[in-house]
């Protein structure tokens, strides 16, 4: 009886939760600010403890609880005469449904309420409005002109390959304080960004990181080209603090790096946004190719450092691939698609290239 008590209360606390997120977004936002610091100063950072990622372990953990109800239904179908066999399957089913429960809670907290806070304001001295084609070239030009600068102020091998040798660890977590008093929710303590162990998996999905609610930890891919860990750090550190969409932290995380004077994160700001900006600008031009040779050119070297692996690295991704990359990548698409909608995000994947809005409306009296 007591067990049904806890579950029933659990389940109730996640829906009410998620219903009075829908309704009271200002609810989310006091939690985000008064009661989630809690949480990431205390479980996160006892996770930070651990090298390897505790939200990995957990996924493995996962995979064998799922093989685990298999068995489990095996044994229930073919053990009915045996009440021992039986009683053992039904506690072993209890605890997955309590473990749902308090997963359902978790995810609550630590994730879905995020999606109803107020969304965040890119320059709050000019209103957001629609831009103009011409604006939009003008900001596109900009950040051209900035990857073009930079990419010539960084450390490179003899092969053009890009060096760095500072803790990125500690200067993300700068960065992030660097800009807080824009951002409030981002002060406050930041574990480090767990590199995954299965990161060729991540690859083949092109994700590059995620914020893992059920341990309080940003992850990141182990094998992406050295130039986007910057902006990565500061992206998934920027979810631990509540702000949770991701054109939200494709903005905070590019606002954090070139709002630094490292020259190295600066550039890798300037790259997280290129290739949204460029898009934008390409599909706002209907076709008319003539206008944008006129632009400013991406250099070849921003070309050739603006890549998710190197060439090398997916070689070995794609080597020791089970699945193919197509269907790995079309999974998670759907995954997170479906992940986004559930949580109210009707433009689901392509909120991430809502960033060009933000970026616009903080050029807004600067460019134009």
């Amino acid at each position: 009886m007591m067990f049904w008590i806890i579950f029933i209360i659990l389940l109730s606390v996640a829906i009410i939760l998620n219903i009075a997120a829908w309704i009271f977004p200002s609810l989310c936002d006091w939690y985000t600010i008064h009661i989630m610091p809690w949480w990431y100063n205390s479980y996160g950072r006892f996770n930070n403890l651990f090298k390897f990622s505790v939200g990995e372990i957990m996924l493995i953990l996962l995979v064998f609880l799922i093989l685990a109800s298999v068995v489990m239904l095996f044994i229930y179908a073919f053990g009915r005469e045996k009440p021992r066999l039986r009683k053992i399957v039904k506690g072993f089913y209890k605890m997955e449904a309590m473990i749902l429960a308090v997963v359902c809670v978790i995810m609550t907290l630590n994730c879905s309420m995020l999606y109803h806070c107020t969304p965040i304001d890119a320059n709050p001295d000019v209103a957001y409005r629609e831009y103009s084609l011409d604006e939009l070239e003008t900001a596109r030009n900009y950040i051209v002109e900035q990857c073009n600068l930079y990419s010539t102020r960084i450390n490179r091998d003899k092969n053009g390959y890009i060096l760095y040798d500072g803790n990125m660890q500690d200067y993300a977590k700068y960065a992030l304080h660097n800009i807080s008093d824009v951002f409030p929710k981002l002060k406050g303590y930041y574990p480090d960004v767990k590199h995954m162990m299965f990161s060729d998996v991540l690859s083949q999905a092109y994700i590059a990181g995620y914020y893992f609610p059920f341990s309080m930890e940003a992850n990141c891919n182990d094998n992406m080209y050295i130039i986007n860990y910057p902006e990565v750090y500061c992206h998934e550190l920027s979810h631990l603090h509540g702000y949770i969409y991701e054109d939200e932290a494709n903005y905070i995380s590019f606002l954090a790096c070139t709002s630094t004077d490292d020259d190295f994160f600066i550039y890798s700001g300037y790259l997280s946004v290129l290739n949204y900006i460029d898009n934008a600008y390409i599909e706002s031009l209907n076709g008319d190719t003539a206008r944008y040779k006129r632009q400013v050119k991406i250099d070849k070297q921003v070309r050739e450092d603006n890549v998710f692996l190197l060439p090398d690295t997916w070689e070995k991704v794609e080597a020791k691939a089970v699945v193919s990359t197509d269907t790995v990548n079309n999974a998670s698409d759907t995954f997170i698609n479906t992940s986004l909608h559930m949580n109210g995000v009707s433009d689901g994947i392509a909120t991430y290239g809502k960033v060009v809005d933000l970026l616009l409306q903080y050029y807004d009296g600067v460019l134009y």
